[in-house]
């Protein structure tokens, strides 16, 4: 999980609650109805902010590849105005992988309408979590603060953030910096690499699994 620091909702969201809210009387106002091309430019915004990375997972999404999900449940077990506002606020939607028929059973679509309590829209949610060689993903392990410890636990099983293709990308990212990091470099050269690869890069992305590879720089190199 990376903190994401989000943006102004798109014009185009904006236009159509107003015009909907204002011409059904909230009947239509619900993020089910929310027609093309307003949601895809939704999607396509959050993904750019996102720097092109799963918001629970981090592994490397696009159009085709992800879904809107959203933080706080759209469909809580009681309905009222402030949940059909809540459902349309860009400030609690997010892009989760997975896509149609093809969804994963970790991340959005496995949390369904549970709540979780490490957010990504929360700072510092990086130091929450902790990273082994075999790509497996726990609560961090020198945190004293048993809330923090059982708050990143609950997290990690609610998303499924250990299922097995997520821990085996956190492995091929170790591989990654393993090619990227020979020995012998000075300890200038590693930090110059290291900045470049948590930086987004040239096409506005993330490296896929952006906390792992964070983690193991830290772990494996000091930088």
């Amino acid at each position: 999980m990376k903190y994401i620091k989000k943006r102004v909702e798109p014009q185009e969201l904006g236009h159509w609650k107003a015009q909907a809210k204002q011409q059904s009387v909230g009947v239509n106002y619900d993020f089910n109805n929310l027609p093309n091309p307003p949601k895809g430019i939704v999607q396509d915004s959050l993904i750019r902010e996102q720097g092109y990375i799963c918001c629970y997972c981090c592994q490397r999404i696009a159009t085709d590849t992800s879904h809107i999900e959203h933080l706080n449940p759209q469909n809580p077990a009681i309905k009222n105005e402030s949940d059909l506002d809540l459902c349309l606020d860009y400030k609690n939607m997010l892009a989760s992988c997975g896509s149609g028929k093809d969804l994963p059973k970790h991340c959005g679509q496995k949390k369904g309408n549970q709540a979780i309590k490490v957010s990504p829209l929360q700072p510092k949610c990086e130091d929450f979590f902790s990273y082994t060689g075999s790509g497996k993903i726990s609560p961090q392990a020198d945190n004293t603060v048993q809330q923090q410890v059982d708050a990143a636990q609950q997290t990690i099983e609610i998303l499924g953030l250990n299922d097995y293709d997520l821990q085996k990308g956190r492995t091929q990212a170790l591989e990654f910096l393993r090619l990227k990091f020979p020995q012998g470099l000075t300890k200038t050269q590693l930090s110059k690499r290291a900045e470049k690869i948590r930086n987004l890069d040239a096409q506005e992305k993330y490296q896929p699994f952006w906390p792992a590879v964070s983690h193991y720089l830290k772990k494996l190199y000091a930088v």
